[in-house]
């Protein structure tokens, strides 16, 4: 019925239009006519945005901002809301919007997905990420590894002393994160010793504990390891950053962020240490994990078989909207850094490349998968 309302509006205006001009009158710029046809496919509609995490999620403070610069920038500027559907790490939400969504366009996922649900297959991913009309994504900021400077005698004064300190702990969420993997890949990479604990329910709770002692090592993303983590530690002198991950770029190339310049990424760190480049199947790991899972941490998913017209139109509009003026300054003022938009080209080769993991770097991340829930 919506469509077919849509279809009739737009046979209207497109006939009001040719009556228009067929008499020689120039539409005034602001005339009811021109303002319809300046109407998007959106025009009078509300945009949910189905997020699987909890209200007090970092990621759901990213995807508010989100909705609120959307809004202003899609034509016809219909309302967006987020709703947060918690549950079942965060499948719930994946599976209303492939299986519940109408496919007009109004029910959208937004937020973090599981690459490696799909690359491991874990209990209740039932789904390829490609069965989803993918619409773009957005990069947030990466990966920062930090121990307490108090964990050598004389303290941690450089990235590589760490190698000299024995009995660290590694504090995290669960072993099958892939911000845990991926940051104890690396501590591997360099010859770290340490071991892993799990069970911590978010990044606040895992600084606290560092702080506290209870565990002396974690990661952190860029902005909250700027905004949190060095205040915090800085104030007792614990504070010792070890490494970032670095990122991929749109050609497929490894770079710093400028958020952290002055860490060293991992490779970078591991080339200091022993002299050459990393390379095997650890390396090739830590490349996979960033590719697959640390690229792009946000999508846009939209259910199969779309409507073509929102979907030109969402897609259209991400872009644009992450480089208002607007969107850059309040992104600054919130999250202290502006999200990158990734294109639905490159999301949907992101999201393709689960596929081609090798079996064994596949194998490699399950035996760390094993190893860290072993501790």
């Amino acid at each position: 019925m919506r469509n077919h309302l849509i279809d009739t509006a737009n046979r209207a205006r497109r006939s009001a239009h040719l009556g228009l001009a067929l008499l020689g009158v120039t539409l005034a710029a602001g005339s009811p006519v021109s303002t319809a046809l300046a109407q998007g496919y959106y025009d009078g509609e509300t945009i949910t945005l189905i997020m699987g995490l909890d209200a007090s999620a970092g990621g759901t403070t990213v995807g508010r901002l989100l909705a609120k610069h959307l809004e202003l920038n899609l034509e016809g500027n219909p309302n967006v809301v987020v709703r947060n559907m918690p549950g079942a790490s965060m499948m719930s939400a994946h599976i209303f919007v492939l299986l519940k969504a109408p496919r007009d366009g109004t029910t959208l996922y937004y937020g973090p997905r599981s690459s490696l649900g799909e690359l491991l297959e874990f209990p209740g991913h039932s789904f390829k990420y490609n069965q989803f009309t993918v619409l773009g994504g957005v990069q947030l900021a990466p990966l920062v590894t930090y121990v307490r400077k108090d964990m050598l005698d004389g303290g941690i004064q450089t990235p590589a002393d760490v190698l000299r300190a024995e009995g660290l702990i590694f504090g995290g969420i669960s072993a099958e994160h892939g911000r845990m993997i991926a940051s104890t890949l690396g501590l591997d990479l360099i010859g770290t010793d340490y071991h892993f604990v799990g069970g911590y329910p978010g990044s606040g709770k895992i600084r606290a504990a560092v702080l506290s002692g209870e565990v002396n090592m974690a990661t952190d993303a860029a902005h909250a390891y700027l905004n949190e983590v060095v205040p915090m530690f800085e104030q007792q002198d614990l504070n010792a950053p070890l490494f970032s991950l670095p990122l991929l770029n749109a050609d497929g190339e490894l770079v710093k962020s400028p958020l952290v310049p002055d860490i060293p990424t991992i490779d970078e760190l591991y080339e200091s240490v022993h002299g050459s480049a990393p390379s095997g199947t650890n390396w090739d790991a830590i490349r996979t994990m960033i590719e697959i899972d640390q690229t792009m941490q946000h999508v846009f998913l939209g259910p199969p078989r779309m409507d073509p017209r929102a979907i030109e139109e969402f897609r259209a509009v991400i872009g644009p909207t992450l480089a208002t003026g607007a969107f850059r300054e309040e992104a600054v003022r919130i999250l202290s850094y502006v999200p990158d938009h990734v294109d639905a080209e490159r999301a949907t080769a992101i999201l393709d490349a689960t596929a081609d993991v090798t079996p064994e770097v596949q194998a490699y991340i399950e035996a760390q998968i094993a190893r860290n829930n072993g501790y």
